[in-house]
C-alpha cells in the first residue's frame, strides 16, 4: 500500500529517524524512502542495540501513522486503508 506517497506521514517516518539518532544513538549510513516501505543500512552507539532501536522507531511510527489516518480530514484514502490494515 502506496501510504508513503503523502508529505504528511514522510514526515512522521523522518522526524522519527532523527530522533533515533539524536536519542538513541541511531548511525544512519544509507536509507531510502520508497512510497510503501523504506530500506536502511544503520548500525548504532555502543549503548543501544540496532534491534532494539528499530524496534521502537517501528512502533512508534506505527502508532502516529495511524494517528494521522485517522484524524486527518483531508485524507481520502482512510476507509480504504484502514480496511487494508485489518485485512492483514
Amino acid at each position: 500500500m502506496d501510504i508513503l506517497t503523502r508529505p504528511l506521514y514522510k514526515h512522521i517516518i523522518i522526524e522519527s529517524l532523527k530522533y533515533c539518532q539524536k536519542e538513541k544513538g541511531l548511525i544512519i549510513y544509507a536509507w531510502v524512502l520508497m512510497t510503501n516501505h523504506m530500506h536502511m543500512i544503520v548500525g548504532s552507539n555502543a549503548e543501544n542495540k540496532v534491534s532494539d532501536i528499530m524496534r521502537d522507531f517501528k512502533k512508534f511510527t506505527s502508532k502516529e501513522i495511524l494517528h494521522t489516518l485517522l484524524t486527518d480530514p483531508q485524507e481520502s484514502r482512510q476507509e480504504w486503508m484502514l480496511n487494508r490494515f485489518e485485512y492483514s
